[in-house]
């Protein structure tokens, strides 16, 4: 029972140490990530390392030479993302539903303010049509303020 008990503190201290060595990280980011510092430079080139492609298999043979590495990244993607040579189906001679030109023209035609208020009354008070946190209980309660803009 002790050697568990041990065990949950070891795992806590640790838990808690690796949060603190998380948040130095993150502050030093804060201060000086962006920075042009040697810090700064440090980072980038870690992540140009860590995101760079060292060498590939190329006929189960390791190949690093940059050259061949970067001439088998290309022949892989041209190849994968190459149309096939099927022939694509065609849509001549099929007729498709269409609109007349009053539908049309409704469907091109300014919006009215009658159109946006009556969209807006519909909606739930409690709602919000976006992530700034107006909901439209604020909206409608100011709509005389806010149509312009809504608009």
């Amino acid at each position: 029972m002790e050697r568990k008990q041990l065990q949950e503190s070891l795992w806590v201290a640790a838990q808690a140490h690796e949060s603190l060595l998380r948040q130095k990280s993150r502050s030093r980011w804060i201060n000086e990530g962006d920075c042009n510092t040697h810090y700064f430079h440090l980072m980038m080139n870690a992540n140009q390392n860590r995101y760079s492609i060292k060498g590939v298999l190329i006929d189960d043979i390791w190949t690093d030479d940059p050259h061949k590495v970067k001439e088998e990244v290309r022949s892989f993607f041209s190849q994968r993302f190459q149309e096939p040579d099927d022939q694509r189906p065609k849509i001549d001679g099929i007729s498709f539903k269409t609109i007349d030109q009053h539908q049309n023209n409704l469907l091109v035609a300014p919006i009215q303010e009658v159109e946006v208020q009556n969209a807006v009354w519909e909606c739930g008070s409690d709602k919000s049509p976006g992530p700034d946190g107006m909901n439209f209980k604020f909206i409608k309660q100011f709509w005389n303020t806010l149509k312009p803009d809504i608009l």
